[in-house]
């Protein structure tokens, strides 16, 4: 059986000109990071390892399409495969010309050209396919992976793969990033264990093809996940089971990437500039999809005092007639017109950056121009001061802030993170809205969360919500209108002022089950009360930092009346 380079787009020329690439549409198979024992179907996305960068090709980055996966092994040094940057073997790979229309792009710091290319001089595809390419600017916000320098790994060793090709071998859609788990195994079909890593997909565990060529085996060398293997190819043009796969060994050829390296290995810190993990830096990250009927995506982000830098990131699916772009702005959803920073284009890769960013919520937007399908958009905020909670500013570290929410839906405690909502804590049993308010419920659960609630000190908060409206109902803690305080007996009494839409809440327990709860508002011309969609209701009773919800249809609802 022979081994195919099956797992890249392949150049068709040494010179590699802009438009001299001869496309070699591969199957694609991925990887998920699960347990071996574990079905993986496809790939499971994922927004680690931020030393994992795309090797892209086209006129421009705002162009260009995925063609292989890197690793970032120094400030200004990438490894990946020799047959992604040469469509020959042997002397003709070496001192290949820099084209320039190739490129490397990290979520974490963005597009970077390459000054040099250098390929293994004993490339004979399956054997030293490995290049080392050196980027013109050095990459900061990442720590460069530690190339395995121990030994060779044994057999049945558990490695990670990562790479940016597609979900199957037929879907196509490379340019997300996706990570799964394999496990070693002698090589076959004529690949030498001298020299390479393999391991067989049967379908249970992960793979990879097409754009995953180039990308890193991941395997715990006793000081961490070291970069074991850079991967290659298969027996298997498809990717499918069963295919005897195969990475390069970086072990096997560590001298020769040191001495290519020229002294930029084993890097811990980029130009002084702290790197993704650290507390100096915050990540956030966003996966969604995009179709014709959901034609954009905002989220915010968080940005502290005195923050160095913003960078956005976004990389989608690169199925046929897919566009996204990308827009960041300041305090307020940006629009196609309206923004701090944009990135757009044909391709599926966007990238701002934004030096000394004003502090508080920025906002990110995915715009679908043309086709559909999922991406990955990736914020990095660099520097800022430490968080201070409770100061109405949501920074780095914190969910929500007082009333900077974020993306809080049942609101902030006094951690600075999202209340967390119970769905099985509250039974409704009889609810009216309009023109009368009714809700008789039963709050409480057998863990005993709501045994010593005291909603007189801590207030309670009744929220009636659709899709697009909200109705809240909310008694502050000390609230001059108790009348029966009770703790004791497990009894609370709230009167409305006259006029008022509240009427009445009663809260009543058994003492010998102290932890659940009878409830019972009434009231009467509530505000908003009358927009509720029935249909798609959601009650939410929130005591202190305790809240609990039940959701109901239109059904459900006539049958409590």
């Amino acid at each position: 059986m022979r081994v195919t380079q099956r797992r890249s787009v392949r150049l068709s020329a040494r010179s590699l000109g802009a438009l001299a690439f001869a496309v070699l549409v591969l199957a694609s198979s991925v990887c998920r990071a699960q347990p071996v024992s574990a079905r993986i179907v496809g790939g499971q996305l994922t927004s680690e390892h931020p030393a994992v960068g795309a090797l892209l090709v086209g006129a421009s980055p705002a162009t260009a399409t995925t063609a292989c996966t890197v690793s970032l092994v120094g400030c200004r040094t990438v490894v990946t495969a020799a047959h992604c940057v040469c469509p020959t073997t042997g002397k003709t790979c070496q001192d290949l010309d820099v084209p320039p229309n190739l490129f490397v792009y990290f979520a974490h710091a963005g597009f970077f050209t390459i000054e040099t290319i250098r390929v293994h001089r004993d490339y004979r595809f399956p054997t030293a396919d490995v290049a080392v390419l050196r980027l013109a600017t050095t990459v900061t916000g990442i720590e460069p992976l530690l190339p395995n320098d121990v030994e060779p790994p044994p057999f049945e060793s558990e490695g990670t793969i990562v790479g940016f090709g597609g979900e199957t071998a037929a879907t196509g859609d490379s340019g997300l990033k996706r990570e799964g788990t394999v496990l070693t195994e002698p090589c076959a079909d004529g690949v030498s264990d001298t020299t390479s890593i393999c391991w067989q997909y049967t379908g249970d565990d992960a793979d990879t093809c097409g754009p995953d060529a180039g990308g890193p085996l991941l395997i715990e060398m006793g000081y961490g996940p070291a970069l074991a293997g850079i991967a290659s190819g298969g027996d298997s043009p498809t990717c499918l089971p069963t295919d005897h796969a195969h990475a390069t060994d970086v072990f096997a050829y560590l001298g020769w990437i040191d001495e290519a390296a020229d002294g930029d290995l084993y890097a811990w810190e980029c130009d002084d500039v702290p790197a993704v993990g650290t507390d100096e830096v915050s990540v956030g990250t966003f996966t969604d999809e995009l179709t014709a009927a959901r034609t954009s995506v905002v989220e915010s982000v968080a940005v502290g005092l005195n923050a160095t830098e913003l960078r956005v990131a976004l990389h989608g699916s690169e199925q046929p007639g897919t566009d996204f772009d990308l827009y960041v702005r300041h305090g307020e959803e940006p629009t196609t017109t309206a923004f701090d920073c944009s990135g757009t284009g044909t391709g599926q890769y966007a990238f701002c950056r934004i030096a000394n960013p004003e502090h508080g919520p920025w906002f990110v937007r995915a715009e679908r121009v043309g086709g559909q399908g999922s991406f990955q958009l990736v914020a990095t905020a660099i520097g800022g001061d430490y968080p201070e909670c409770g100061n109405a500013i949501r920074e780095p570290g914190e969910d929500c802030d007082d009333t900077d929410l974020g993306t809080c839906t049942a609101g902030c405690d006094a951690d600075c993170y999202c209340v967390q909502c119970s769905d099985s804590d509250l039974d409704v049993r009889q609810i009216d809205l309009w023109p009368k308010l009714h809700l008789g419920a039963v709050l409480g659960n057998a863990e005993g969360t709501y045994a010593e609630i005291d909603p007189s000190v801590d207030g309670i908060t009744f929220e009636f919500l659709d899709a697009t409206h909200g109705a809240p109902v909310e008694i502050p803690p000390d609230d001059e209108g108790w009348v029966i305080v009770k703790p004791e007996r497990g009894r609370f009494r709230w009167r409305g002022a006259a006029g008022s839409p509240i009427r009445r809440l009663d809260l009543r327990t058994d003492p010998k089950r102290p932890a659940r709860w009878r409830l019972t508002l009434k009231g009467r011309d509530v505000p908003g009360m009358n927009a509720i969609d029935l249909g798609r209701l959601t009650v939410r009773v929130k005591i202190g930092s305790s809240c609990a919800q039940r959701s109901f249809h239109a059904g459900a609802m006539s049958a409590m009346r």
